[in-house]
């Protein structure tokens, strides 16, 4: 995984060193800041991850302008969108003269044939996804009403691809290469099923990545609120606007069902508190992980693993000293 950083050189040579960073791992640009800064240090740091053809990276520095303009463009002409999302701070970017301020769990797209301006504010942090054009235009059309349109969890499909990208950027470096092309796929059809209308071209591969994105932000609600006894199918439907049958639908593509997959969430993680030195008894354990019934707890425990919480427990035990 590719890491840079300004951190461990002199003042004078940080700014510097940034802008030779940006064009490496984006595309050529000019970076600017205020001219009363301009001789002070900077601090900035970049991780880039490839996953297949999308370059995927996180971004950490100090407020400054980034622009591309014609002169970016002769230089390294290259044909990408950037999907942009802030995670800190804020950014204001503007092309084809539309402006659109960018706040935390935010995204827009840019155009890197076209001139464009990112004035980033505040204390920003960053993902990027760098698309090609040839993957991302057969989904979207014609771009020139999509670049610089904000994207939000403010709808469920916005909601949908910001918690999607989001997990992709969690551990990029983990997804194997066997996975790549499927999962750099499904982040240009979130990106593009949140910019366009359901009724764009490839609708039903659109339409997959939407399910299978769903289901993905689900998992993570699941494994935010294991310790909690009112997680349901009731609570996730609430969370996510969707029906109980659809939810079904959603983990028949999985081979499991909700319950199976909360109730052998749950197990793992008491298994997992079941290994630790604690002054915690098998049924506090059990009731902190969401379950309420220490004999369902029980028989659920040894259908899975084989054995008791309590023989669990002390073969791990005894298997650590």
């Amino acid at each position: 995984m590719p890491f840079w950083s300004t951190e461990t050189l002199r003042t004078k040579e940080q700014f510097g060193f940034w802008r030779e960073v940006l064009c490496e791992a984006f595309i050529t640009l000019d970076p600017r800041r205020e001219r009363e800064r301009a001789g002070s240090g900077f601090t900035g740091s970049v991780s880039a991850d490839l996953v297949s053809e999308v370059n995927v990276t996180s971004l950490r520095h100090e407020a400054h302008r980034i622009v591309r303009g014609p002169a970016e463009i002769r230089k390294r002409p290259l044909e990408y969108y950037f999907v942009n999302m802030q995670i800190g701070g804020e950014v204001l970017a503007e092309q084809r003269g539309r402006p659109v301020l960018i706040g935390p769990n935010e995204f827009y797209i840019v155009d890197s044939t076209e001139p464009y301006d990112l004035d980033y504010r505040g204390n920003p942090s960053t993902y990027s996804f760098r698309i090609p054009k040839k993957m991302l235009d057969p989904l979207i059309g014609d771009s020139a009403q999509l670049t610089t349109k904000r994207v939000s969890r403010d709808t469920p499909l916005g909601m949908l691809a910001v918690d999607f990208l989001q997990s992709v950027l969690k551990q990029p470096h983990a997804i194997p290469a066997s996975a790549g092309r499927s999962v750099a796929n499904m982040i240009t059809e979130m990106v593009a099923l949140s910019l366009v209308d359901a009724t764009a071209k490839s609708q039903t591969d659109l339409r997959e990545s939407a399910r299978a994105a769903l289901l993905n932000s689900i998992m993570r609600f699941i494994d935010a609120n294991l310790q909690n006894p009112a997680l349901s199918v009731e609570a996730a439907c609430r969370r996510f606007g969707i029906s109980p049958r659809y939810l079904h639908r959603l983990f028949e593509m999985t081979g499991s069902s909700f319950g199976a997959h909360v109730r052998d969430a749950r197990l793992q993680l008491c298994a997992t508190g079941l290994t630790r030195l604690s002054d915690q008894s098998i049924a506090e354990i059990a009731f902190s992980c969401g379950f309420g019934d220490i004999s369902h707890f029980n028989h659920c425990f040894r259908r899975k693993f084989g054995m008791s919480p309590r023989e669990y427990q002390i073969a791990r035990h005894q298997a650590c000293e």
